[in-house]
C-alpha cells in the first residue's frame, strides 16, 4: 500500500501547524518524541555521504567547460550543498512534514527549509512569526536563538533570507575558470526518477533558474540509504503505531457479524486509531469482505458483509510520521469454515516458516518470497482458478511477501540485498482465490535487532485460528448480555 499524498506546492511563508516549546509550557512535538541528537547525527552522516559521492564522480567539475584542476595541477572536487525544503502544507487538513525533510530535522513546521553548507555550518529556515495567524492556529517556533537551542541547529533564519543564502552559497559565475569555486547542490531532484512531487519539480527549475552553472544531484538516494538502518527511537514509534494498529484489530472483532456494512469496521478502525493517538492512518485502509477479500489493494468498503465469509483487514495508524502495517483474516460468522480454516492456518503456516528461515547477514526478502511460493507449491491443498484448471497453491499467491517499514508504509531500502540490524519490514503470505471468493492475508511487522535476531513486534496482535474464534465469540456473548441488560432494566 502507497501513502497517497496531495499537498500542493507553495514557495513561500506558510504557517497552520501548533508547535509549542518549553516557552509556552509544554514539549516541543516537532522533535518527534526522539533525542535530538539523532537527527544532529543523520545531517552528519549525510554530509560524509554527500562529500565521498562528489569526491568520486568522475567529472568533478560537473559541468562542461568547469575548471577541474587547482593551480597546482591537481584534481578538485566541487563543494557539495545540500538544500532541502519541507511540506508547505494545504488547507485539506492536518499538517504533515514531508518524510525526509522531517527525518533530517524532526520540524514539523510548514514552510520550512534547510541547508547544509560545505563548510558544517547546518542552517534552519523558518517562516518568520506571525500574531495575527497565531490567534488563529496557536503559537508557533520562530527564528531565533531560542529554538536553534530546542532543535539542535548552530542557526535558525528566517525564510526571507533562505534564497539569499542558497545562491550566494552556490558562487554561480557566469564562466568557469581555474580559479572559479566549484559548487554544486543536492536536493531532492525528482528528474529521471521514479516519483517526486510538484513541490520538488518547481523547486528545482526555481534553482535553475537561479545558480544555471551550478549542478544538481539527486540527495534523495542517500537520505533513504540512512533511513533503511532504524534508530532506537525510531523504533520505539513504530512499536506505538503497532500497538495502536493492535487495538483497532481488536476493536473489529468485537463487532464484526453478517448485516453490516465494512464501512462501519472502518470506522470503527479509525476510532481506534484516534482514541490511541495516531496521528492518521498511514494509508487507506482495506476492509474486503467475500470477493472483495481476493483484492489486494480494495479500498472502497461499500459491501454488506453476508454470512460465511472471509473479511480482509489491512490497516495501519501513523504516529509521528512512522506508520504500522498489519492485516488480519476474520470469519464474518465467528468461525471459520473447514476450507477456510485449511487456507488460513496454510498461510499463517507459511508466515512463521518464513520468520523462522532469518539468518544474518545471508537473508533478503526475495529470498523469504521464494521460500514462501516452494512452501505453497509443496501444499497438498488445491484449489481452481477462473477458468475452471486446478493449480496449487503457489497460484493463488499474487504479491510479493514483505516491504520495508518506517515513514512510508513501504519503505526505502533495498531489499535485494541481506536484511541488517535496525531494518523493519513485514511478513505477509496471502492467498486469494477468486472462484471460491475466498483470500486470507496475513501481515505482521518485523524488526531485525541489534544482536542479530529477529523480533516480531505485532505478536501480541492474535492470529491462531483459535485465538480469533474465541475472541469474536468472547465478544458476542459480552453484546447478548448487554443486549439482555438493557431489555431488562
Amino acid at each position: 500500500m502507497h501513502l497517497i499524498s496531495r499537498h500542493r506546492f507553495v514557495l513561500g511563508l506558510s504557517l497552520g501547524l501548533v508547535v509549542l516549546n518549553s516557552t509556552f509550557g509544554a514539549e516541543l512535538p516537532s522533535l518527534m518524541e526522539q533525542p535530538r541528537a539523532d537527527f544532529a547525527t543523520r545531517r552528519r552522516e549525510l554530509a560524509k555521504l554527500v562529500k565521498d559521492a562528489e569526491a568520486k564522480r568522475p567529472n568533478l567539475g560537473g559541468m562542461r567547460g568547469a575548471a577541474t584542476k587547482a593551480e597546482g595541477g591537481e584534481p578538485r572536487a566541487s563543494e557539495p550543498i545540500v538544500v532541502l525544503i519541507g511540506d508547505a502544507g494545504n488547507e485539506e487538513g492536518k499538517f504533515r512534514q514531508e518524510n525526509n525533510f522531517a527525518y533530517l530535522t524532526g520540524v514539523d513546521v510548514p514552510g520550512s527549509a534547510l541547508i547544509l553548507f560545505p563548510d558544517g555550518t547546518e542552517t534552519l529556515y523558518l517562516p518568520p512569526r506571525d500574531p495575527m495567524s497565531e490567534r488563529w492556529n496557536g503559537k508557533t517556533i520562530g527564528p531565533d536563538t531560542e529554538t536553534a537551542e530546542l532543535v539542535g541547529f548552530s542557526k535558525v533564519e528566517s525564510t526571507e533570507a533562505f534564497l539569499a543564502d542558497l545562491f550566494r552559497a552556490a558562487s554561480d559565475p557566469r564562466k568557469r575558470t581555474r580559479r572559479s569555486k566549484l559548487t554544486s547542490f543536492y536536493m531532492v531532484a525528482p528528474e529521471g526518477r521514479m516519483g517526486g512531487t510538484p513541490k520538488e519539480s518547481d523547486f528545482l527549475k526555481f534553482v535553475k533558474l537561479g545558480a544555471p552553472n551550478t549542478p544538481v544531484r539527486d540527495v534523495s538516494t542517500l537520505i533513504h540509504e540512512l533511513r533503511t538502518i532504524k534508530t532506537e527511537g525510531e523504533v520505539a514509534l513504530l512499536r506505538k503505531a503497532i500497538a495502536m494498529t493492535g487495538d483497532a484489530q481488536t476493536d473489529v472483532m468485537k463487532i464484526i457479524k453478517p448485516g453490516i456494512a465494512e464501512y462501519v469496521l472502518e470506522g470503527t478502525i479509525l476510532g481506534a486509531f484516534m482514541r490511541g493517538g495516531s496521528d492518521r492512518p498511514g494509508f487507506p485502509s482495506i476492509v474486503g469482505s467475500g470477493p472483495n477479500s481476493c483484492i489486494m489493494h480494495y479500498m472502497a468498503n461499500r459491501r454488506m458483509i453476508e454470512d460465511g465469509e472471509l473479511v480482509v483487514v489491512d490497516i495501519g495508524a501513523e504516529y509521528m510520521n512512522y506508520t504500522a502495517d498489519i492485516t488480519r483474516t476474520y470469519p464474518s460468522s465467528g468461525k471459520f469454515s473447514p476450507r477456510q480454516r485449511e487456507i488460513y492456518q496454510l498461510v499463517l503456516d507459511a508466515q512463521s516458516g518464513a520468520a523462522a528461515q532469518f539468518k544474518l547477514g545471508e537473508t533478503s526478502q526475495p529470498i523469504l518470497n521464494r521460500w514462501v511460493h516452494d512452501f505453497f507449491k509443496a501444499s497438498s491443498l488445491r484449489a481452481k482458478d477462473l477458468e475452471g484448471v486446478e493449480q496449487t497453491m503457489d497460484h493463488f499467491f499474487a504479491h510479493g511477501l514483505g516491504h520495508s517499514l518506517g515513514m512510508d508504509v513501504h519503505d526505502v531500502g533495498d531489499s535485494r540485498r541481506p536484511l541488517k540490524p535496525g531494518e523493519v519490514f513485514t511478513i505477509e503470505p496471502g492467498i486469494y482465490i477468486q472462484s471460491e471468493s475466498l483470500g486470507v492475508r496475513i501481515e505482521d511487522d518485523y524488526v531485525v535487532n541489534k544482536d542479530g535476531t529477529l523480533e516480531k513486534i505485532s505478536k501480541g496482535i492474535v492470529s491462531e485460528v483459535d485465538e480469533i474464534e474465541r475472541a469474536i465469540a468472547e465478544s458476542k456473548t459480552s453484546r447478548s448480555i448487554g443486549t439482555k441488560a438493557a431489555s431488562n432494566p
